[in-house]
């Protein structure tokens, strides 16, 4: 049951996947010009919410079912898979800058597609607890 469980998640949240071993598969990341999934480490906890940067003092509010933890260990690269829609991208002016963000220039939706697009040959690879994950990054523990 659960393992069905996991296969309905996974094809909610990312559609039609390609597997290529029992952990790591590929999917679009564009499913058409207004909605894409873009796997990024932009991602902050913000008073128990996530939000990912797009600029030096602004980010995006993410609910949390749009946020996804994801690894590939081949790419050494650790991150989370974002669930955007181009209707609901709107960017918040913080009053303090995030330090540990650098831009040159704030990044729109359109160019997070041109990201995505690029993403689409990657294998990633879901964590095992994605609960756990989620709750100890927004609780400051990673």
């Amino acid at each position: 049951m659960f393992k069905k469980r996991k296969a309905k998640d996974i094809e909610f949240f990312f559609g039609d996947t390609e597997w290529r071993s029992n952990k790591y598969f590929k999917f679009d990341h564009v499913k058409d010009n207004d909605n894409i999934i873009l796997v990024t480490n932009n991602i902050k906890a913000i008073k128990g919410n996530f939000v990912m940067i797009v600029d030096n003092d602004k980010a995006v509010y993410l609910k949390d079912w749009q946020v996804k933890p994801v690894h590939s260990f081949s790419e050494g690269m650790y991150g989370w898979a974002v669930k955007l829609n181009r209707k609901y991208f709107k960017p918040y002016t913080f009053k303090n800058p995030f330090n540990d963000y650098s831009f040159d220039k704030q990044d729109t939706f359109d160019s997070l597609l041109k990201t995505a697009k690029k993403q689409d040959k990657t294998y990633i690879a879901l964590d095992k607890d994605q609960s756990y994950t989620k709750m100890s990054f927004l609780n400051g523990y990673r």
